[in-house]
């Protein structure tokens, strides 16, 4: 299955992520806007909530059903159109036009209130099974003290396979973020978490909270830049823009040994040889590569929490922040803001499969000083 912005992660245990609005400075931005009508009369629909997935890009409809989100950088997104009573609705588009038209039609559900926890009626084994999604969906990085799910009564599990978790949303997890000063609204589409795997499927919507002064503004813009740097996103990133070593990372990778393993030798690896422009969509790039890729984060040593992390699956440390990627699909596709673009397309193993939901940050943000190294397609420079 092919994607558009679809924000999931498959994550393993290892084998041997103030924002600076960069689009508001661009000419080449796009307005996005459209209709949303209840698919089964027509009629238009009120307060439903659009947004462009993983970024900080959202609105609501109006009387007459319609929205208009500006200064959107051209590149790949999802559209994501939700509200209470209805199915919600998911667009894939490639936006490289001055403005583009995206309608939806939403089709009315049954609400089943019964489904509504109420917190007293919790019972230890949702309890139990709360920390296990919690710990495998927000992490346990430093960040991840602070991380709040507030309204956690919203979800449910499923353990009928043992040693399996499934969990759902019957509403959007609304999530706190206090290190990096963020409120998320998350549209959990799936969880599973089995042994040493991990994945999910959703959007999240961000929105800065209110810093009460400027040094808390200037806290959370130093742990932002900390999720950011050494992240999945933040080496995409460089690999797109020719950037790998100046931006701290190094590449090897371990190829098929012929007998269904991996060869226990790495070497090293040039980005030429993994990384092409993709003929037929603008502004994308088709990574591919047979075996286990190797990247070294060489600014950053790994943190206590992730020792711990990697303690319980008796890996021995390597130093500095060293994380593996695995393709399940070739070429995967990237867009220009580090993206992606299939679902479930790579596994992540190491350093980024320690990074959870706690360690990320938009789509759109880059630390100060990166914006010129690193910049979203379609700014002006």
């Amino acid at each position: 299955m092919r994607t558009i912005g679809k924000y999931c992660l498959i994550i393993a245990a290892l084998v041997s992520g103030g924002v600076i609005p960069l689009w508001a400075q661009s000419g080449q931005t796009v307005t996005v806007q459209g209709r949303v009508v209840n698919e089964e009369t027509g009629a238009p629909l009120l307060g439903a909530h659009v947004f462009l997935a993983g970024t900080q890009m959202g609105t609501t409809t109006n009387d007459d059903g319609r929205y208009r989100l500006t200064q959107v950088p051209k590149g790949a997104y999802r559209v994501y159109f939700s509200k209470l009573g209805y199915e919600s609705h998911t667009v894939d588009t490639l936006i490289v036009s001055d403005s583009k038209t995206i309608d939806a039609a939403m089709t009315p559900t049954a609400l089943e209130m019964d489904e509504f926890i109420v917190e007293d009626e919790i019972d230890e084994d949702w309890q139990r099974n709360f920390r296990r999604f919690k710990r495998e969906f927000i992490g346990t990085s430093e960040l991840a003290d602070s991380v709040e799910i507030v309204n956690r009564e919203v979800l449910r599990f499923n353990t009928r396979w043992w040693g399996r978790l499934e969990a759902e949303a019957v509403e959007p997890l609304i999530i706190d973020h206090h290190k990096l000063g963020y409120r998320i609204t998350y549209f959990l589409e799936e969880f599973e978490t089995s042994g040493t795997m991990t994945r999910w499927d959703g959007e999240p919507l961000f929105e800065e909270l209110e810093p009460a002064d400027t040094e808390q503004q200037e806290f959370w813009e130093t742990n932002r830049k900390q999720a950011f740097k050494g992240s999945l996103r933040h080496f995409l990133l460089a690999l797109i823009n020719n950037r790998v070593g100046d931006e701290g990372f190094a590449l090897r990778i371990y190829r098929p040994d012929g007998r269904g393993g991996i060869e226990s030798r790495s070497r090293r690896i040039s980005t030429s040889r993994i990384l092409s422009e993709d003929d037929e969509k603008e502004n994308t790039w088709n990574l591919s590569f047979f075996g286990k890729l190797e990247i070294i984060y060489y600014l950053a040593e790994e943190s206590p929490r992730y020792r711990e992390w990697l303690r319980h699956r008796q890996r021995t440390f390597s130093g500095n922040q060293t994380s593996y990627l695995e393709l399940n699909e070739r070429p995967i596709t990237i867009d220009p803001e580090g993206e992606i673009l299939e679902t479930y397309g790579a596994t992540r193993y190491g350093y980024f499969a320690f990074r959870r939901l706690a360690d990320v940050t938009p789509r759109e943000y880059r630390p100060e000083g990166l914006q010129d190294q690193l910049p979203i397609v379609g700014r002006e420079n």
